[in-house]
């Protein structure tokens, strides 16, 4: 019972990687659609402008396209990148960027590679704890050889 539960326990944690997947962002080559997560850094007037909306020295900010035109993006912002500092996590309020305030745009994609390697990872990692513990009977067992328990040498 004890090798089902934790075959299932393995079983979840390696799908909920596979569906979480790894991502990266890439350069956007089409306008990215809405619930696309994307990355943008702000030139010097989108700072400036930003400033009033996420803060002072803003650099960057990623999140959910909300909508889009042609001279603006609304943004559901999940985190903000200040200038010498790290990521700051936000939960979703929206913020307009204007897209002559946008000095690059990224767009998040899947990335096969990273996901294989992390399966790859995670896989070898179970396999080693499998044999390292002797779970389910695999693995290393030590076995007396000698009658009555002893050793070689234990006379």
């Amino acid at each position: 019972m004890r090798a089902t539960r934790l075959v299932a326990v393995l079983k979840a944690g390696l799908l909920s990687g596979l569906l979480g997947g790894c991502y990266s962002y890439h350069p956007a080559v089409a306008v990215p659609e809405p619930t696309s997560k994307i990355s943008v850094v702000l030139t010097d007037n989108g700072r400036q402008e930003a400033a009033r909306q996420v803060g002072p020295r803003t650099d960057r900010l990623e999140g959910a396209v909300v909508s889009s035109n042609d001279t603006e993006y609304v943004l559901a912002v999940s985190s903000v990148k200040p200038i010498g500092a790290s990521w700051v996590r936000w939960s979703g309020e929206t913020v307009s960027v204007r897209r002559d305030h946008i000095a690059l745009l990224y767009q998040r994609r899947f990335s096969k590679s990273r996901t294989a390697l992390f399966v790859v990872g995670a896989t070898a990692a179970v396999v080693a704890t499998v044999l390292k513990f002797n779970l389910f009977g695999i693995g290393n067992d030590e076995i007396d050889t000698v009658p009555g328990g002893g050793g070689p040498g234990d006379q």
